[in-house]
């Protein structure tokens, strides 16, 4: 059973009792019973059965060599023949019993859950450590003598035939010896309740935010981000492939569901410069552009600028009605729109790429190989697209002619990623277009590279190229991974790291990582990216400053759990006054919504509503977004006063707005697309 939050699927497990159990009372708890028995897969007939007075604990079941160790908690250790069922041996020395002692709570992230089996065995120990366990005990295979016992028991065991390897919770693991329990070797912390596992040359287990992998052989670790291992099953090894399982917590992570990892060395790679089919030209060349002018206060790009700022200087005050909609391909979820010289530019999830007139009509359409998950980029009469084909599309803004294309994934590698075929290294946050020049990144993972590049906006040609920042330090294998949309700042291009880097840093001139290596093992920063999980991290935060030390602010927790009201505040005193990122943004600098500190409120707006899209303007925030109960929401498109908090004019909208999914042009049209495929246009009555 799951408590219910304010995110849909999003559910913790009580702590504590649970549906009424206690734990620490095999009477009352599942997975006790008195028989065991053995089958023939075959013929299904029973071989044959043993019964006992005392409950057996299930958790506490295992074999080696033929034969069957079975734990009555506070009661009895014994061993059955597994051909005959006959008892081997039964031992109720009272100080093997008092050393395993009763068990004690679970239920809890760091002594772990009560469903985690908690004995282990080989040919020649029997092992009790795990969740529930106040020390870990070692007992004899032959007659289940008390053999050595060590404090702090709830270590998850890996058994080797070197050694006994034993990763404990909040605390540095241990390397036992078999008969002693000597330490032999220290090991890196494991993060609460995740089990750990092992292969014939790694274990692996949970480290705060990601997966360590510890190599047995020279007991070092590297860092794999950006998953962790479901709590129950640790990392699953099967056949030379890694397949971590599905989760549900809130933790600093960035890819959720099944994923699998499988073996790399026939993915070879090549540089730009080595390949020249990176780069394809159209047709018709890249010269004779026709020219499609962006006037100020037009919408060129995702969120109006590339510094993403969301802000317009266009009034959004006056109250609107619809002008025209458009239905884009259903099903396909579509990117935020783009507006300039009166043509409106979106593209979706199928890989199409949609140019709309001043009415609504459609102008043209085009496709790439792959799902476009930011908008596209206009500048000098170029539509620019980055695709999860792991490539980068030049059109012709007004015709839709392709002018140039490059693959900025090093191969043609395709893998499924929830039910449908991209790239390995998709260009899934976008592009950047400044001064001839477009910026963009491939990627998902570290470890399979991250690869940045700028590119001549006119000829496709490479500028410059980085394929070394998906690993940052050699000695635990961290780095950056494309985990967020791209921007530019300062003379750097930026975008979300992952999680060790909470920002990956390039300087634009020349595409060296500003990024100073981290060797820590330990992700810190939270992100759920956009284009994987858009139920998940649909909402955006804002944070702008005003004269005076005036703060506009709304922040909602990365995953969309937790919002905070829209608010106007002023510093308690003017001393607390600080400089604030003045950007709409979809990154919180930690995990958790709160209103900065030490602020007193000017206004507040309508509270309980969840933003999908804001943007700035001189006298409102043009909001779009939902209010009510979270499975049955209420869409929304509002202009908020800058004054008061109050709506200048609300209306309903059929659908929730896509992240970011408002603009506004020159002439003050508002463009909005639509989680259901629609593009709305409302102008001013």
């Amino acid at each position: 059973r799951t408590q219910p939050s304010s995110t849909p699927g999003l559910g913790h497990w009580p702590w504590g009792m649970w549906e009424g159990h206690d734990y620490a009372d095999p009477k009352t708890s599942f997975g006790f019973g008195r028989t065991l028995l053995a089958i023939d897969p075959k013929s299904k007939k029973v071989l044959w059965s043993h019964r006992d007075d005392d409950y057996l604990d299930s958790r506490a079941v295992c074999m080696s060599n033929g034969r069957i160790y079975f734990y009555a908690p506070e009661k009895f250790l014994a061993c059955l023949d597994a051909k005959t069922g006959k008892v081997d041996w039964k031992t109720s020395d009272a100080g093997l019993l008092e050393a395993i002692g009763p068990n004690e709570r679970a239920q809890h992230y760091i002594t772990g859950y009560a469903t985690t089996s908690y004995v282990k065995c080989n040919d020649d120990y029997i092992f009790f450590a795990g969740p529930q366990r106040s020390r870990m005990v070692v007992a004899s295979a032959d007659g289940g003598k008390l053999l050595w016992q060590k404090e702090h028991g709830n270590y998850q065991l890996v058994l080797r035939e070197d050694a006994i390897y034993a990763a404990g919770p909040q605390q540095a693991g241990v390397k036992l010896d078999y008969a002693t329990g000597k330490v032999l070797e220290h090991l890196p912390q494991r993060r609460a309740c995740t089990r750990a596992t092992g292969s014939i040359d790694s274990v692996f287990y949970r480290t705060p935010g990601g997966t360590v992998r510890l190599d047995v052989d020279a007991n070092t670790a590297q860092h794999i981000a950006p998953m962790r291992p479901p709590c129950q099953d640790g990392v699953i090894i099967s056949d030379g492939h890694l397949y971590w399982g599905p989760w549900m917590c809130g933790c600093q992570l960035s890819l959720y569901g099944h994923i699998c990892l499988a073996p790399a060395g026939d993915t070879k790679t090549t540089s730009p410069a080595d390949d020249p089919t990176r780069l394809t030209i159209g047709p018709d060349g890249t010269d004779d552009v026709a020219e499609l002018s962006v006037k100020p206060g037009d919408w060129p790009c995702y969120r109006g600028d590339n510094a993403r700022t969301a802000v317009t200087p266009i009034s959004v005050g006056q109250p609107v009605e619809r002008n025209w909609a458009y239905d884009l391909q259903p099903g396909s979820l579509p990117t935020a729109p783009v507006i300039a010289g009166g043509k409106v530019f979106v593209a979706n999830r199928a890989g199409t790429v949609y140019a709309l007139d001043e009415d609504g009509d459609l102008l043209w359409k085009t496709h790439t190989g792959g799902a476009i998950y930011f908008p596209p980029t206009l500048a000098d009469g170029r539509l620019f697209v980055g695709s999860a084909d792991g490539r980068v599309y030049a059109l012709e803004a007004m015709t839709g002619r392709l002018l140039w294309s490059f693959r900025l994934a090093p191969v043609d590698r395709w893998i499924p990623v929830y039910g449908k075929l991209i790239s390995t290294w998709p260009v899934a946050g976008g592009v950047v277009v400044e001064d001839g020049v477009v910026y963009a990144a491939a990627g998902i993972a570290h470890y399979d590279g991250t690869h940045v590049a700028a590119l001549d906006a006119a000829t496709g040609k490479v500028k410059w190229y980085n394929d070394s920042s998906g690993t940052l330090s050699e000695k635990v294998n961290s780095g950056v991974s494309l985990q967020g949309t791209l921007w530019l700042h300062d003379g750097e291009l930026r975008f979300l790291g992952g999680g060790v880097y909470q920002m990956a840093r390039y300087d634009i001139a020349t595409g060296k990582c500003l990024n100073t290596p981290h060797e820590t093992i330990n992700s810190r920063f939270a992100t759920a990216f956009y284009p994987y999980y858009p139920t998940y991290a649909e909402y955006l935060s804002l944070h702008r400053a005003y004269p005076g030390g005036k703060l506009l602010a709304y922040n909602a927790s990365y995953e969309g759990s937790r919002h905070d009201i829209l608010s106007m505040t002023l510093p308690a005193a003017a001393s607390d006054a600080r400089p604030t990122d003045r950007r709409v943004t979809d990154r919180p600098t930690d995990r958790r919504a709160g209103a900065p500190p030490q602020r007193r409120p000017i206004w507040q707006a309508t509270p309980g509503r969840r933003y999908n899209s804001l943007i700035v303007s001189p006298d409102a925030v043009l909001a779009a977004g939902q209010a009510g109960p979270i499975d049955q929401p209420k869409s929304f498109l509002a202009a908020i006063s800058l004054k008061d908090g109050t709506d200048l004019w609300h209306r309903r909208l059929p659908a929730p707005a896509v992240k970011g999914g408002t603009a506004v042009d020159a002439k003050g049209r508002i463009i909005v697309t639509l989680q259901d495929g629609r593009v709305l246009c409302l102008t001013a009555k």
